[in-house]
């Protein structure tokens, strides 16, 4: 079981994220060079439960220990390395997605959309109010 989990923190956009890039005092986002982080936020686990968490600046991670040290450079090379596409879908800009429940019980909607056509005619809202994933709900 993973003793810490380590999340990215503290964002920067545009211009001043790519100068804090090239000045090695941030690292991107997915590879991207408009949006860096300096911070990383480490969640430590103790048992079964996430017990505490600390902040560390990029300039601080070689302090930490060697265990933690180690998983939170494999979790830093997750998130700074750039995407692959998946099924044609590119990351390289932020995408919207769309959540469609069609359970006669939907705890969001009540069941609005459990007819075919009331389904069909909000997926298609969806889809034209710019979504480029449509997340479908329902019963199996």
């Amino acid at each position: 079981m993973r003793k810490c989990y380590t999340r990215p923190c503290n964002f920067y956009y545009g211009s001043y994220a790519k100068n804090l890039i090239v000045a090695k005092k941030a690292l991107s986002l997915t590879g991207r060079s408009n949006i860096a982080f300096d911070q990383v936020e480490v969640f430590y686990r103790k048992k079964k439960q996430i017990a505490e968490s600390k902040f560390y600046s990029i300039q601080k991670i070689k302090q930490l220990d060697k265990d933690t040290l180690q998983t939170v450079e494999k979790d830093l090379k997750n998130i700074t390395q750039k995407r692959k596409n998946i099924l044609g879908l590119k990351f390289d800009v932020p995408m919207i997605m769309g959540a469609l429940n069609v359970t006669p019980d939907s705890f969001s909607d009540g069941g609005l959309f459990f007819e075919e056509k009331k389904a069909y005619d909000q997926a298609t809202l969806i889809i034209n109010s710019g979504a480029t994933i449509l997340d479908i709900g329902g019963e199996s």
